[in-house]
């Protein structure tokens, strides 16, 4: 259905360019954000991720289970060790990722108050996704994340003049996409468990502290390095307002919202990876989601 949408879209925007419809053609540049790349900020922030391994537990009351180990380790989980421990465990956080997003296209306008305009958009992370904690100076947990997206989205649209300078336009369409993210570093939580347990029973605090670094990857994940990578076609739609400032110049100002979800399949490469996840794993890669620009169109 969505191939057949992408396709009638193009064919309109080839008649409506051969006929002559058009009233206006611009070209566009602009720049833009795109926050919590990938939907992975609480994964990264507060939920961790789960390894496919267990260990064993005891409850308060007594009762002995099993509990899942974490691949990835949540960054408050790394805080509330380095407050615990008060600094023998250090953690410098970052929170979720966030992208800058550079964008071309062409624009065109037909009938009255219609256009029709293709893009590419190309987002990549700029900052957050990166942990790192320590052990009496030593590095045990170490990941970055990254994140990289291309979109070419085909959009029809409507706009509405407020002024003879200033309009608000809403469209929607589909894209094309292609991207992925990826994780690399490494996941030695179980290494700090061995080294606490050689202490002293008797040592103050030493089995909250062993509770709480318990469920590393086992063996320990070292320089992992996985990479997603997926492409497809989904929908779009956009709201945005633009204002002269020349003869044939206008800034305009975008939200973007595309709905980029495939799912991915990796290949860990350390051994606490494939053993922790799988030799093959698979995850929702969401691409998608809201683009924040700015920019500038020239009539030509």
């Amino acid at each position: 259905m969505v191939r057949n949408i992408t396709k009638a879209l193009l064919v309109f925007a080839v008649i409506c360019s051969s006929f002559g419809l058009s009233a206006k053609s611009y070209i566009t540049g602009g720049l833009g954000l795109q926050f919590d790349l990938g939907s992975l900020g609480d994964t990264i922030a507060t939920d961790g991720l789960d390894s496919s391994t267990n260990y064993k537990a005891t409850a308060t009351d007594g009762t002995t289970g099993v509990l899942p180990r974490r691949a990835i380790i949540p960054e408050n989980r790394l805080l509330s060790l380095q407050h615990t421990t008060m600094g023998l465990i250090s953690a410098k956080t970052s929170g979720a990722m966030t992208g800058l997003t550079l964008s071309l296209g062409y624009e065109q306008d037909f009938g009255k108050a219609f256009f029709w305009r293709v893009n590419a958009h190309y987002t990549r992370k700029v900052m957050g996704g990166e942990t790192n904690a320590k052990f009496a100076g030593q590095t045990f947990y170490d990941i970055t994340w990254d994140y990289h997206a291309l979109q070419v989205p085909v959009n029809v649209g409507i706009k509405m003049s407020v002024t003879e300078d200033t309009s608000f336009y809403i469209g929607a369409g589909v894209h094309y996409f292609n991207g992925g993210w990826s994780l690399a570093g490494s996941n030695r939580l179980s290494d700090v468990h061995n080294a606490l347990s050689a202490l002293p029973p008797t040592t103050p605090g030493l089995n909250t502290i062993l509770g709480l670094v318990a469920d590393g990857t086992d063996p320990s994940a070292n320089w992992e390095k996985t990479t997603f990578q997926v492409s497809g076609v989904a929908p779009n739609w956009l709201l945005g307002a633009q204002t002269k400032i020349s003869d044939k110049g206008s800034l305009y100002m975008e939200v973007e919202t595309l709905f980029s979800f495939k799912y991915g399949i990796a290949h860990p490469r350390s051994a606490g990876g494939a053993v922790g996840l799988a030799p093959s794993v698979a995850y929702p890669q969401v691409l998608g989601g809201n683009q924040y620009r700015f920019g500038y169109k020239h009539e030509i």
